[in-house]
């Protein structure tokens, strides 16, 4: 696999008296996993700028802290999943959410299988606007979350038939909301689904599985910060 934290260990502790050599395969546009997404909805893919590998998860923070969670804020946006690869990155958003105290809840790898249950029951219903999903509880167990309308992608996902395999979890009609009738979720079920994923520089190895090689390139070395794929 071609990942950074692997290919850094490599350049830094891996000694041979034949040298290293490095194989990429590329990977074709419509070979990504992009093209498995069965819903009509428009993917931002959204560039943020980021410092350096190490700062790459404070400079996500902060780009969702200052310009995607006040949109959803502004626009009270409800039934929105948050996939997060990295734990680390999702202690972040937690305590970020829990100071601004927003409605959320939490799908993780360590919660209990009574906690998870919960939380899926109370975001399907309309009772929690946001939940938070890490990679690793999506790698173990696979959860089929049900009533999201919008989904938001803190990190490229390393697996990348988890891209496509997450966004057809959007629905396009309309969900059970249980004992949850109100009009804003009604009014939300209504509205079109979304999709932004965020990623830095550092991300080209993953983006690359997931839109192809061409257009990793495009989206990592030009001058624009924002694509839309449809």
């Amino acid at each position: 696999m071609s990942d950074p934290h692997i290919i850094s260990s490599f350049k830094r502790h891996a000694k041979s008296i034949e040298g290293q050599l490095r194989l990429s395969r590329k990977i074709p546009a419509d070979a990504g996993t992009i093209c498995n997404v069965l819903l009509k909805v428009k993917q931002v893919f959204q560039r943020v700028p980021c410092s350096s590998f190490s700062c790459q998860g404070a400079d996500k923070l902060r780009y969702f802290a200052e310009k995607v969670l006040p949109q959803i804020t502004r626009f009270n946006q409800k039934r929105t999943l948050i996939f997060i690869p990295s734990y680390f990155d999702f202690i972040s958003v937690r305590n970020l959410l829990l100071k601004k105290e927003a409605s959320f809840v939490s799908v993780t790898e360590y919660a209990r299988v009574s906690e998870v249950s919960r939380g899926r029951a109370r975001f399907l219903q309309g009772r929690k606007d946001i939940m938070l999903y890490t990679g690793r509880a999506h790698f173990f167990l696979r959860h089929n979350i049900k009533g999201a309308r919008h989904i938001i992608f803190f990190g490229v996902p390393e697996h990348a038939e988890f891209f496509s395999g997450l966004v057809n979890l959007l629905h396009e009609g309309p969900v059970s909301l249980g004992q949850s009738h109100d009009e804003d979720n009604a009014m939300d079920i209504d509205a079109p689904a979304s999709c932004l994923a965020l990623f830095t520089k550092y991300d080209a190895h993953a983006l690359e599985r997931t839109v192809g090689t061409g257009n990793c390139d495009r989206m990592i070395k030009s001058e624009k910060s924002t694509y839309l794929f449809c």
